[in-house]
């Protein structure tokens, strides 16, 4: 039985077929088996070859990748899909829209001249992408296998069946507060969230009251231009106006402030007024913006009063942040393991015992809005 992972490449330039091919051969368990320069011959490829997964270029002639993204989706539900964009406010704004048609992520094109740098690039952007679709077309296959044979032969399911089993994550312990103090009232709510977040935003922001009375600051992992569109594709669907922050702009209530790709987002208070300041300092946890960089700014300019939300992400970045939170009193949802695409942001967070509640993506809007207006019973 074939254990890797079939990979299909689909780019109307024949230079960036071959370098993804290239480097998606350096990725373990991965086969490439085949390329095609369009959407409509890759619809037909795909009929024939089956692949598992496909990196499908946004802007092609004949059937564009959103094109052909729908009709993968609507043939083969099964097969993942990772937009290849360029970074331009175009390509970003359909990756957006392709991200909300059930794209997995996206990955976008190197802009420098040095090949080698920019292989090494797309590689460490694609190997944690591609790892988890593994990791779950792996779980998903030894389910479905245990199910069939138990419909099929109740004797079998006695039998030792295949397993797969994920890390068991740490007990959680309820979150040490200084003499177990909360919030009396909210301020201001600050979000940080990576992979799997632009879709988990768009099933969070919209649904926020357009009254809901703080301002709210994101971190979304993603590179510049990205983040721009995001904002704009969050903003057509919300009641609160979402904007990417710019620098020295003052935190008004009921605004929602995403951080620039590539750039950090800090909070600052001036003259007895909140301010966003924008700044270029190095990566924290290999991330820009960072989560911890915002969170640890938060804990200093206000006084507490501060929700905290870590969604879907890998890595544990926002993790020193919710202690520099915690110190000061702060109150912290996850969004749970089970509505997570990565379960990682969150888990960090839950294993060290900073947690106050794990909450399904699709409750998490309406637990916001009911501790905002009506305060933290317990």
């Amino acid at each position: 039985m074939n254990s890797k992972i079939k990979v299909m490449v689909v780019d109307d330039t024949v230079i960036y077929r071959k370098i993804l091919k290239d480097v998606l051969s350096e990725i373990e368990n991965v086969e490439v088996i085949g390329t095609a320069p369009n959407g409509d011959l890759a619809l037909r490829k795909i009929n024939l070859d089956q692949p598992d997964l496909v990196l499908l270029d946004v802007e092609m002639p004949v059937l564009d990748g959103l094109q052909t993204l729908e009709e993968i989706k609507k043939r083969y539900p099964h097969i993942g899909v990772i937009m290849v964009s360029g970074v331009n406010e175009r390509q970003a704004a359909i990756t957006m829209e392709a991200l909300s048609k059930g794209a997995l992520d996206f990955i976008p094109k190197p802009q420098g001249n040095n090949i080698e740098a920019n292989i090494q690039n797309l590689k460490q952007n694609l190997s944690p992408i591609i790892s988890l679709f593994t990791t779950k077309k792996t779980l998903a296959s030894v389910k479905s296998h245990k199910e069939i044979r138990t419909f099929s032969d109740p004797t079998i399911s006695e039998k030792p069946t295949p397993t797969i089993t994920k890390p068991k994550p740490k007990p959680i312990t309820p979150a040490t507060i200084p003499n177990a103090l909360f919030p009396k009232k909210i301020d201001i709510l600050v979000i940080g969230v990576s992979t799997g977040g632009p879709n988990a935003l768009a099933k969070f922001i919209p649904f926020l009251p357009e009254d809901l009375g703080i301002p709210i600051l994101i971190v979304q992992h993603m590179p510049p231009m990205f983040t721009k569109s995001l904002a704009n594709h969050l903003n057509s669907k919300s009641k609160l106006p979402v904007m990417e922050a710019d620098d020295n702009t003052f935190i008004q209530k009921n605004r929602v402030y995403l951080a620039p790709g590539g750039k950090h987002m800090i909070a600052k208070k001036e003259d007895n007024l909140y301010k966003i300041q924008i700044t270029d300092t190095p990566p924290v946890n290999s991330c820009k913006p960072s989560v911890d960089v915002l969170f640890d700014s938060v804990s200093k300019t206000y006084n507490g009063n501060i929700l905290s939300v870590i969604m879907t992400g890998m890595g544990a970045d926002g993790l020193n942040g919710i202690k520099s939170l915690k110190n000061i009193s702060g109150y912290t949802l996850t969004q749970s393991e089970n509505s997570c695409v990565v379960y990682g942001m969150p888990r960090a967070v839950d294993e060290a015992g900073l947690s106050n509640e794990q909450i399904d993506l699709d409750n998490l809007a309406n637990r916001v809005t009911d501790i905002v207006k009506n305060g933290i019973k317990k």
